[in-house]
């Protein structure tokens, strides 16, 4: 039993050294882009809809956009944070703000070709943007792309 606590313990060590170093400020934006798509993940694309910026919110139909891109995929077997990019333009926002756009590489329950008519394992890349408003961040936009090679 102590053997496997410790094995548990250097596991969970290696896997934090081999994970993606963040600021503050991108852990909160990578927390709040985990909240939402928890959200999006149990399949409330009427909640994750309403969730999203204020802003954004009437630039498309995010529920058909949800039905339509994401409930095809199934369940999260596995997600991972890719990488975390700052701008002070996205399109959309005219304008000048703080953004955060955060990837994450997520495997899913069925290969994402099934959906977008190419090859591919069953990865995707999920890009959330995220808009810092007064002191918090909110959502405000929401892609997903087949990964096609290992990079």
């Amino acid at each position: 039993m102590r053997f496997a606590a410790a094995f548990a313990l250097a596991c969970a060590g290696a896997c934090s050294a081999l994970a993606l170093s963040l600021s503050p400020a991108d852990q909160a934006a990578r927390d709040v882009a985990l909240q939402w798509l928890g959200v999006v993940d149990s399949g409330n694309y009427k909640d994750a809809a309403l969730l999203i910026s204020e802003q954004v919110r009437g630039s498309r139909d995010w529920t058909t956009y949800f039905a339509a891109h994401r409930a095809p995929l199934g369940r999260v077997n596995n997600r991972r944070i890719a990488e975390v990019k700052h701008a002070s333009m996205v399109p959309g926002d005219p304008e000048l703000r703080l953004h955060a756009i955060v990837r994450f590489k997520t495997s899913f329950e069925h290969p994402p070709s099934s959906t977008y008519g190419e090859a591919s394992k069953a990865a995707a890349t999920e890009e959330i943007v995220l808009t810092k408003m007064g002191c918090c961040w909110e959502v405000s936009g929401y892609s997903i792309t087949a990964v096609t090679s290992d990079k």
